[in-house]
């Protein structure tokens, strides 16, 4: 029994040691929209955070000040259309009329964390939208499979909702 024991607890071990491994790189998905209109317009509408509902198709509720350590609250759009996953990231970043960042920890840092980047980039037609989402912690492996075939078609869906919300005010 203690030989079972003791076999168990190894593997426990060598497994959390290889996802601590994998879990400490970090992995990107990236999306990219053009948008006819000025970097300002565009930016007005994204800073925003408390109308996303009304215009961005993967969240259902959004509140909060995008202010360098201030708190956001959003709720997610689930599979079945209804509220999702609740997440309050930290804005990390603010570089007005180019760069929007946050840092969301699930559960803690340690185990898993999420980064939000938008980069605004004026363009001879307007502005260059970049979507980024950053994964890292114990957990990513895990959750990578599902994260990397649904999250790219999430983004897009949001850079084509806010091309149509900026380019049609």
């Amino acid at each position: 029994m203690k030989k079972l024991i003791l076999v168990v607890i190894s593997v426990l071990l060598i497994a959390g040691i290889i996802l601590w491994m994998k879990g400490n790189t970090t992995r990107e998905i990236s999306t990219v929209i053009d948008i006819t209109a000025p970097p300002e317009k565009v930016w007005n509408i994204l800073t925003n955070i408390n109308d996303w509902h009304k215009w961005n198709p993967i969240v259902v509720q959004a509140s909060g000040v995008p202010s360098i350590g201030s708190e956001l609250t959003l709720t997610m759009r689930g599979e079945d259309g209804k509220d999702g996953p609740k997440y309050m990231p930290v804005v990390t970043s603010l570089k007005e009329t180019m760069s929007f960042e946050w840092r969301a920890n699930m559960i803690s840092e340690f185990m898993f964390t999420n980064e939000r980047i938008f980069k605004l980039a004026k363009i001879d037609t307007g502005t260059r939208v970049t979507n980024t989402e950053t994964f890292k912690g114990m957990l990513m492996p895990l959750f990578w499979s599902k994260l990397s075939s649904h999250v790219p078609s999430m983004l897009t869906e949001m850079n084509n909702a806010l091309k149509e919300v900026v380019e049609k005010k």
